[in-house]
């Protein structure tokens, strides 16, 4: 078997598992307190400084080019013999003030590259289609409140979606490793979440 779930589910639950102490210091002048406004960029930066000591962070690299450096990749691991490039992307249904943001499903699961964003499906494609092939994994940091009345906006729901989408569009697949879950952010909106893993797979 693969080592690739393994060192992506690990990811996964290192992730989820600093989360909450990073949520008690974020603050912003523009949002209410904690991580869950903040863009993909600054919680990326603030989840990998909170896992300095953790055995993992030593072995991801961040914006590393793709192997025919027409790109670069959000997350590179490079442990026990094994390389692999990581897509992350924020998955996010609601504004700051818990309105639904109307832009957010297109950012999840659009797979039309016209778009002048990329969603999660996009750069699935484009790691699958760079040099790696298959050798890839996906990165979900997922929000949702406590009272969520969308079942459809669940980590699992959205786990599944994003499956059956690569399955549809594409020539190739991808498969849940890992939903980690967090929970008791100080965010009255992104209270809680989970940190999905995908393996690409031919």
């Amino acid at each position: 078997m693969s080592d690739k779930p393994d060192i992506l589910t690990e990811l996964a639950d290192s992730f989820a598992s600093v989360i909450p102490a990073v949520d008690t210091g974020a603050e912003h002048d523009r949002w209410k307190p904690g991580i869950g406004p903040f863009e993909e960029e600054n919680q990326i930066e603030m989840i990998l400084e909170a896992l300095e000591d953790y055995p993992l962070r030593e072995a991801i690299e961040t914006e590393v080019s793709y192997l025919e450096g027409s790109r670069r990749c959000d997350l590179f691991l490079d442990h026990d013999r094994l390389q692999l490039p990581v897509e992350a992307k924020l998955l996010r249904f609601r504004y700051d003030n818990g309105n639904i943001d109307p832009n957010s499903f297109a950012r999840i699961f659009t797979p039309f590259p016209e778009r002048s964003s990329s969603s999660l499906l996009t750069d699935t494609k484009k790691l699958y289609e760079s040099e790696f092939g298959s050798n890839g994994g996906v990165l979900g940091l997922y929000y949702e409140k406590v009272d969520e009345e969308y079942e459809q906006m669940t980590a699992e729901a959205v786990a599944e979606k994003f499956c059956m989408d690569v399955d549809h569009w594409y020539d190739f697949q991808v498969e849940t490793r890992n939903i980690a879950y967090f929970d008791g952010l100080q965010h009255p909106v992104h209270q809680q979440g989970a940190v999905i893993a995908w393996e690409i797979v031919e």
